[in-house]
């Protein structure tokens, strides 16, 4: 029996509902599949990590056809997309936007457990990821502009790491790959606008590995909202209306014109790709600091003091003495005094060992971070950071940067993306799967979702 078609209630939604019946151009779909790769990779090296290891050959799974990546086990859809949303996060090295948050992790995963479950082409796979994250990327730059108040309600940090706030993106991206109709797109849609998935607190400082279930936890409810959607369920015109009315109050019309640009401009073209695996509000200041042309003579020991001027939110990112993988790799300081002591910073050195080290600490402690207003009023359209290095003789080196490697403003090329998936790769698969693993990740379109799914697992 053939459902009516959801009628859109604002225009915004019209716009939503129009681009989700189109195709994107092969540029961006060929950006489209490169992004893809980066979260898959990003997947598999963070299924190596523990917890997150021993945990995944524990837990009781149901059985069914989705590949949990870098381990040898498959499950069903939602289950899948749980722990594979989970560990894309993990390493805090996978792609993100500008203004619209880490867009792909949950897309990405679970538009796979879906793909494979469908036997979806990985060229589908792709379109799919690519639609979800257009509609994605903005409703996060719009709950973003909400946050404010968001915070000011509640006594905590209220987030959802990585994976955006909404549902809404593995659940479109899960029906689309799945190959449902405008009706059934159309509804899990609307299914997904009214839901968030969202820490009460976010402890990121402290780092425990729980933080990072609550972006599985988004795309296992948005798998479950897209099979919902193709088996009959409705969304709510009312909730739409309820939730998203608010975001033009402060700028009438924004939200609208917000969207009016969907498949013109292709946001999913504009995101970054990160070269180090840390949280990008460390990326600016280490940056700055590689751009700093120090004496050779100069030794880690010969550093009085680093004064770190950014933006107000990396502000956060001041605390020097990490304990953990996430609270290392939440933490200017440490970043910071790991590359002076190591001349780069790489997946390794964020094992307890290396966070312990005496003499990164003691370097840690010597850093400072202050907010700088010409930063800061420049965020999130550029993320930017200058780093003076004070010296012990009194010699002063200081550089800038407005926006990070990896940034689209400053890509990375095409030799150093392949050595970071072959990384990334080799940090969670077994050395006999990472040539074929690499070369699934780099014809994705021009493979199957399940075969894409089987050279990224363990076996």
């Amino acid at each position: 029996m053939t459902r009516a078609l959801p009628e859109p209630v604002a225009d915004w939604e019209a716009s939503v509902f129009t681009f989700l019946e189109t195709s994107p151009p092969e540029r961006v779909l060929d950006h489209g599949g490169r992004t893809v790769a980066d979260v898959l990779a990003a997947t598999v090296a963070g299924s190596a990590a523990p917890p997150y290891c021993e945990t995944w050959t524990a837990v009781d799974l149901p059985p069914g056809t989705a590949t949990v990546l870098g381990t040898d086990r498959t499950t069903a859809p939602a289950q899948a997309a749980s722990l594979n949303g989970t560990a894309a996060i993990v390493q805090e090295v996978e792609e993100g936007h500008n203004t619209g948050g880490h867009v792909g992790s949950g897309i990405v995963t679970g538009g796979l457990a879906m793909a494979e479950t469908a036997d979806a082409s990985g060229a589908r796979f792709v379109k799919a990821c690519v639609k979800a994250y257009e509609v994605c990327a903005r409703l996060e730059e719009a709950i973003f502009r909400m946050k404010a108040r968001i915070n000011d309600a509640v006594p905590w940090l209220v987030r959802n790491p990585h994976a955006t706030w909404t549902v809404v993106g593995p659940a479109l991206a899960g029906v689309l790959a799945a190959g449902g109709d405008e009706a059934a797109v159309r509804e899990a849609f609307r299914l997904a606008a009214n839901r968030a998935v969202v820490s009460m607190d976010d402890p990121y400082a402290a780092g425990p590995p729980s933080r990072n279930l609550t972006a599985g936890a988004s795309a296992a409810v948005g798998v479950l909202l897209a099979q919902q959607a193709l088996a009959g369920m409705t969304g709510s015109e009312s909730a739409v209306r309820a939730v998203y009315d608010p975001f033009d109050e402060d700028e009438p019309g924004w939200l609208t014109d917000r969207f009016a640009d969907l498949g013109v401009r292709w946001e999913v073209t504009y995101n970054y790709f990160k070269p180090y695996p840390s949280c990008r509000y460390t990326h600016p200041p280490l940056d700055a600091l590689r751009d700093i042309s120090l004496p050779t003579s100069v030794a880690p020991d010969d550093v009085d003091r680093i004064v770190v001027e950014t933006y107000a939110n990396a502000v956060d990112m001041a605390r020097r003495n990490p304990e953990t993988l996430t609270g290392a790799k939440f933490s200017i300081p440490y970043v910071l005094a790991r590359y002076l002591r190591s001349g780069e910073v790489t997946l390794e050195h964020f094992d307890p060992e290396r966070i312990a080290e005496p003499s990164v600490r003691a370097l840690a402690d010597r850093v400072e971070v202050r907010v700088d207003d010409e930063f800061e009023v420049s965020f999130p359209d550029d993320w930017g950071a200058r780093v003076t290095v004070e010296l012990t003789d009194g010699r002063r080196h200081s550089a800038k940067r407005a926006y990070p490697r990896g940034d689209f403003r400053d890509p990375v090329d095409d030799e150093a993306f392949d050595e970071r998936l072959q990384a990334l790769l080799a940090w969670g698969l077994p050395e006999s799967r990472v040539d074929g693993g690499f070369h699934a990740l780099t014809n994705i379109r021009g493979r199957s979702a399940r075969s894409v799914a089987a050279a990224l697992a363990s076996r």
